[in-house]
């Protein structure tokens, strides 16, 4: 499989970290998904989906653990991924790891889960 080619971002207030394991892309985020996360987390997520169409992977993970807020303009963001890998045919799997801890995680992104639940899914560590 590739390298990957898609870069890590990295704010004052915000972090999201990409790794190829296998045919697995792992995505882990940090920090607070605030307005100001909102373009570079769209622009991250697009060069994601180009990554997984080239790729061809199975599965994308994001672990969210160490997020400590996600505004409803992120989220959205995560709609417009998956859809958007949807209409390309690719059928890989998303999943979320939450922190169990920190209950607004599974309670936001079970919209994503009920959306498309042939695809997403969401794990508390």
């Amino acid at each position: 499989m590739s390298s990957l080619r898609v870069e890590p971002v990295v704010t004052d207030s915000f972090g999201i970290e990409p790794a190829l394991r296998d045919d697995t892309l792992s995505v882990k985020l940090t920090g607070t998904g605030d307005m100001a996360a909102v373009a570079p987390l769209d622009m991250f997520l697009k060069d994601m989906q180009s990554e997984a169409m080239r790729l061809r992977v199975s599965a994308v993970e994001f672990d969210v653990r160490a997020l400590y807020f996600l505004n409803s303009s992120c989220l959205k963001a995560f709609i417009s991924f998956i859809s958007r890998l949807g209409s390309q045919g690719l059928r890989c799997k998303i999943q979320f790891v939450t922190d169990a801890r920190l209950g607004w995680q599974r309670r936001s992104l079970t919209a994503l889960e009920r959306m498309s639940p042939e695809l997403v899914s969401i794990a508390d560590t």
